[in-house]
């Protein structure tokens, strides 16, 4: 049955990943390089904590980043505009 699901969608499932959300407001908030990895490895931690699955993936990303500002002492990490686009 999953095999004919699958030929039918040629193969082309897909999910939205909290990476693609990390990109998209890390250039955004233009975060450095250091920033931006400790928000990758947040995100990291987060995809092996089983509690952490309900949540959306790009609440995922803009927590990491936040907490990533807020870790390395950033001043102006959250502003009007990423609280719209998140």
């Amino acid at each position: 049955m999953e095999g004919k699901m699958l030929k039918e969608l040629n193969f082309n499932i897909t999910f939205s990943s909290a990476y693609l959300f990390l990109q998209r407001f890390s250039k955004l908030m233009d975060v450095d390089q250091k920033t931006y990895m400790m928000a990758r490895y947040l995100i990291e931690l987060a995809q092996v904590e089983y509690g952490l699955i309900k949540y959306a993936p790009s609440h995922l990303a803009a927590s990491a980043v936040y907490l990533a500002g807020k870790i390395f002492k950033l001043s102006n990490i959250w502003n009007d505009k990423i609280a719209d686009c998140s």
